[in-house]
């Protein structure tokens, strides 16, 4: 009897010890890579588009294009976001205009939508919309205006949208190398939306997509949580685990996964796991403080820091 008290005891300890976190993921609307050559997560809501999966074995993709020399509009299926919606996707220009619109979108007609981020390319330059106007993106080292001297390569874009602040930030990245070329950060929606339910690719010319991931995020803020002083050890090492926790909208906490971790302020015999945000201690560390940084898919839209105090 004492024994099954015992293991009552202890099974009610794990489980509430298993609840009193929330390990949470995107909602994922948009995954595609074309591999099966499916295109049925994008509908054409102009009657002018073609779309196609071209490629090899290595590697197939999507390729829209049109049937006159009108726009059209390729537009994601079944997406909805009221916290922070993410866009990431490769994509390969031509030499014609095109663009990429978010909406809050009500109905099919002109006038029953409010454009939230838009981005668009002119000749050799990318453009995004604010306050009223389109603005040149600027390179990432803001010396000077980004222009696009390769349109046989790919990049690859990262939109962020966020509908509480009603701001997003645009992330031009080169495929090959994986480096930063132009960004924008909080630039403000082009009208107030209460959500986003529209996505699209828009052109007058061929366009080649690849990789597209779409998903909301309904988070507030992020930060850690962890020991604030750990302990230098004798000998060996030692470790601490960390946390990137999340306020919900509705109230509620969630432990986030899907984050970058590193250190701000790097010390000798101390090291952090990027993924996990576990944090390694030798006992040839020197005591002081340190400075924890995380942030949310490499991009600086969802960042908190943690200052802790290395004991001996």
């Amino acid at each position: 009897m004492v024994k099954k008290i015992i293991s009552l005891i202890i099974m009610i300890t794990i489980t509430m010890m298993m609840t009193s976190h929330v390990f949470a993921q995107d909602t994922v609307f948009i995954d595609d890579n074309f591999e099966a050559s499916s295109t049925e997560n994008w509908i054409d809501n102009t009657g002018r588009g073609i779309k196609s999966v071209e490629g090899d074995i290595w590697n197939k993709y999507m390729v829209l294009t049109h049937k006159d020399s009108s726009f059209y509009n390729f537009q994601a299926r079944d997406i909805y976001s009221t916290g922070v919606l993410y866009c990431e996707f490769d994509i390969k220009f031509t030499s014609a205009a095109m663009q990429i619109q978010t909406r809050e979108s009500r109905d099919i007609s002109a006038q029953g939508f409010t454009m939230a981020g838009r981005l668009r390319k002119t000749a050799d330059y990318l453009e995004y919309y604010s306050k009223g106007d389109f603005h040149i993106m600027y390179k990432a080292d803001k010396k000077g205006w980004f222009t696009l001297s390769d349109i046989s390569k790919w990049y690859t874009i990262k939109m962020a949208l966020n509908v509480n602040t009603q701001k997003y930030s645009i992330y031009v990245i080169d495929r090959d190398t994986n480096d930063l070329l132009a960004q924008v950060e909080n630039a403000d929606f082009a009208g107030e939306c209460n959500y986003i339910n529209y996505f699209a690719f828009s052109s007058e010319d061929k366009l080649c997509i690849d990789n597209v991931r779409i998903t909301n995020v309904d988070i507030e803020n992020l930060y850690i949580s962890g020991e604030v002083y750990p302990q230098i050890p004798n000998s060996g090492s030692v470790t601490y685990n960390y946390f990137a926790k999340a306020a919900t909208k509705n109230n509620g906490t969630e432990i986030r996964t899907d984050v970058h971790w590193s250190l701000k302020t790097p010390k000798r015999g101390v090291s952090i796991d990027s993924n996990t945000g576990e944090l390694k201690v030798t006992s040839w560390a020197e005591p002081g403080p340190i400075l924890i940084y995380v942030e949310k898919d490499n991009l600086n839209f969802f960042n908190s820091t943690y200052l802790i105090d290395l004991e001996q």
